[in-house]
Parts: structure tokens; C-alpha cells; sequence
């Protein structure tokens, strides 16, 4: 009977130690991650800065509602990450979401959001924060946009601890500065679309960067509690082993010695 319990306390034992191990580089792949999205925003906020504030050139037809648009439904971008991994994350922006674009159109972003909305417009993958990603996404919201589908799009993100929704289209103005001056060329007809399409992207960017960031932090702290937790139950199996085995002896010398005396 020992033998078989020490046999299957090595297996768990074993399963314990192949479970730390895939958490623990699962949490040293999310905070790798986590690393380079941080410098990536930290370096993309002068850029965002100055986008801010060429956009606010752009005039005001782009920043109201297109006329005959559908005033009853809204469009929204809902960065979820991915699946799983990733603590209490994903389901907390999710359920933050899901009365929000009730009735709405959803563009998922990441696959967990395209498992919760699994009748969304658009799914984009679980690509890292990149222009040519943002550019992809901005492309599908306009072209709902412009369809006149919605009056509105809208990003669900988290920034921090904080969940947020931002209007993407029609654009919303910021504090204008009255003491810049700005050179427009080549001409307005050549540079606002540009600028328009620019800022978009820009908005929808740094969005990501920060639901990215918030992302891996989570799923840090979640493969942390999970190594955390691998290692006690080692630790605790193998003081069991360690205490099965130790009777185990004993009991064999016990016999022994009284084999030798006979008894």
C-alpha cells in the first residue's frame, strides 16, 4: 500500500513541477511582452502629442456626426486580448462591455473578445500593437462609419485599472491652442484626408498599447499566483512522500529486526 502512495504522490509530484514550469515562462513570455509595450508608448507620446495637435486643423465637418447616418446604433472596437491566462482581465472588460454595445455593432479585437461576441462585425487577431495592425483596424470601423451603418464608433479598453470607452468617429476636438500657427501643405484637399485617417490611427494605437500593457500585467500577476501556488502544493506533496517513505523504512527495519531475533 506505501508503494502505490508513494507512486502517485511522485506522479502528482511531477504533473506540480510541469505545470510551474509552463507558468513560469508563461509569466516571463508576459512580462518580456509587457517590457516592450511600455517603451513602445513611452516613445509614441510625443508623436501622439503632436497628431493631437496637427488634428486640430482638421475642420469641423470631421468632427460632427455624417448627415443621414443612423442615429439609433453605434459601432464599437473592443480590445479583450486573448484567451485565457490572464487573471480576472478579460471577463471584467468583457462584462463592462457587453451593455454598452447591446443593440450595437462590435469589431473584436483579440480572440476572447471574438468568443464573447461570436456575432461581431469584424474580428482582428491577437497580434501585438503595431501602425500597420491599428491601420487595419481604423479601415474596418470607417468603413462601417461611412456606410452610415452607425452615427458613432467608440474603443472599449482598459488603460490601468481603469475601463474606458472613446469615441473614435465622428472624431471628438480637443483644447485647442490659440498661439500655434499651422502650415498646411501641400493643400488642405491633399492633407486633411491624410491627417484625418492619421489621427484615427493614432488614437486607435495608443489604445491598444495601453489594453496591451494592462493585459500583461494581469496575466503576470495571474502566472505568478499560479507558480506561487505549484510550488506550495510541491512542497507539500513532498513532504508527504518524504513522510510516507520515512514509515515506509521503518516499518522494514522493524520487520527485519525482529526476523533476526526471531521473534
Amino acid at each position: 500500500m506505501p508503494a502505490n502512495n508513494l507512486y502517485d504522490i511522485k506522479k502528482r509530484i511531477t504533473a506540480a513541477k510541469q505545470t510551474h514550469k509552463i507558468t513560469r515562462t508563461m509569466e516571463l513570455i508576459a512580462s518580456s511582452r509587457l517590457q516592450r509595450s511600455k517603451t513602445l508608448l513611452t516613445r509614441y507620446k510625443d508623436w501622439s502629442k503632436h497628431m493631437h495637435e496637427a488634428a486640430q486643423c482638421l475642420p469641423d465637418s470631421y468632427y460632427k456626426p455624417l448627415p443621414n447616418s443612423n442615429k439609433n446604433n453605434e459601432a464599437y472596437v473592443v480590445f479583450g486580448g486573448s484567451k485565457g491566462l490572464s487573471g480576472s482581465y478579460g471577463p471584467n472588460l468583457l462584462n463592462y462591455a457587453e451593455p454598452i454595445t447591446s443593440g450595437g455593432i462590435v469589431l473584436a479585437v483579440g480572440s476572447a473578445t471574438a468568443a464573447f461576441f461570436p456575432k461581431s462585425h469584424s474580428f482582428f487577431g491577437d497580434d501585438f500593437p503595431s501602425a500597420g495592425f491599428a491601420r487595419t483596424i481604423v479601415q474596418s470601423a470607417k468603413s462601417v462609419y461611412e456606410s452610415k451603418e452607425v452615427s458613432a464608433v467608440s474603443l472599449i479598453y482598459m488603460r490601468g485599472t481603469k475601463l474606458l470607452t472613446k469615441q473614435l468617429f465622428p472624431l471628438i476636438r480637443g483644447d485647442e491652442n490659440d498661439d500655434s500657427i499651422m502650415i498646411v501643405e501641400p493643400s488642405p484637399r491633399v492633407l486633411f484626408p491624410a491627417l484625418y485617417d492619421e489621427y484615427a490611427e493614432s488614437i486607435v494605437y495608443e489604445a491598444h498599447l495601453h489594453a496591451f500593457i494592462a493585459e500583461q500585467i494581469a496575466r503576470v500577476s495571474a502566472m505568478d499566483s499560479a507558480s506561487k501556488n505549484a510550488d506550495e502544493i510541491i512542497e507539500n506533496l513532498q513532504a508527504k512522500y518524504n513522510r510516507i517513505r520515512q514509515s515506509s523504512i521503518t516499518q522494514e527495519i522493524i520487520t527485519v529486526s525482529n526476523a533476526v531475533r526471531g521473534d
